[in-house]
This record gives structure tokens, C-alpha cells and sequence, in this order.
């Protein structure tokens, strides 16, 4: 009996180290670095975002092939216009098909670009906004079928 519970004492130790070992060696990016910092600058964007009264019309729908994206950015009702304004689009499956593109402005807080998806499925699409003092993103879900 009492090499039964010093064995199972053994094997618990081993599995202990082992994990330990593991979960050193393969840090999964499960705790962001500077995770503090970045989470200060997104409340402080959001607070921006408030502020400026931010509203986003975005496309409701997107196609495989072609597209033309426009997306209409306005402040308390006001055109939020000579802001800089990147798209990305990605498929949720695969990083293989990310795109990133600078949107042109058209007409005062409309900002147009045309991308191609190039098969269905589940994709991401990011407006990264930059003007003034505001630096934020906001993204979206969309099926293709």
C-alpha cells in the first residue's frame, strides 16, 4: 500500500512538471502583452468615439466577386470628412485571402473601395478610422454565399 501511494505521488509530480513544461514552452498569446496600455487607449478611443458622436452606415450585404464598398462616417449628424480611412477584409477560415486597402474619400464623410472576394464562406471587414484625435476600428460579420 505504501508503494501504491508514493508511486501515485510519483506520477502526480511528473504530470504537475509536465504541464509546467507545456505551458512554458507553448505560450499561446492567451495573455495579450501590455494588455493594460492597449485596454487604456480603447476606452480612451471609445470616449473619443462619444464625444465626436461617431456613426458608421455600412454596406448590408456583400457578394462574391466584385464590390463596390462605401461606407458614409458622420459626427452628431455631420459629414466626418478628410479622415483617413483603411478597409480590411479577411476570411475567418484562412489569413491567406486577407486584403488591406486605403479608402478613397468621394464626397464629404463617404468613403468608397472595391474589393474582390474571392469565395464564401465567413468574413471579417474592418474600417480602421484615424482623424484628430481618434484612432479606432470597427468590424463587421458578413456571410457570402
Amino acid at each position: 500500500m505504501k508503494s501504491f501511494i508514493i508511486a501515485l505521488y510519483a506520477i502526480f509530480l511528473m504530470a504537475m512538471i509536465s504541464g509546467l513544461v507545456v505551458a512554458y514552452r507553448s505560450s499561446e498569446g492567451l495573455v495579450e502583452t501590455d494588455y493594460y496600455l492597449k485596454q487604456k487607449s480603447w476606452f480612451q478611443a471609445k470616449t473619443e468615439e462619444r464625444r465626436l458622436g461617431l456613426d458608421i452606415e455600412r454596406p448590408a450585404s456583400l457578394r462574391k466577386g466584385e464590390n463596390h464598398l462605401t461606407f458614409v462616417l458622420t459626427g452628431h449628424g455631420e459629414p466626418l470628412h478628410n479622415a483617413g480611412v483603411k478597409l480590411f477584409m479577411g476570411n475567418v477560415s484562412t489569413s491567406d485571402l486577407d486584403v488591406t486597402c486605403a479608402m478613397r474619400e468621394t464626397s464629404p464623410g463617404t468613403y468608397q473601395a472595391h474589393l474582390t472576394v474571392p469565395s464564401a464562406g465567413k468574413w471579417l471587414v474592418r474600417i480602421d478610422i484615424s482623424i484628430n484625435k481618434l484612432k479606432t476600428s470597427r468590424s463587421w460579420f458578413y456571410d457570402i454565399n
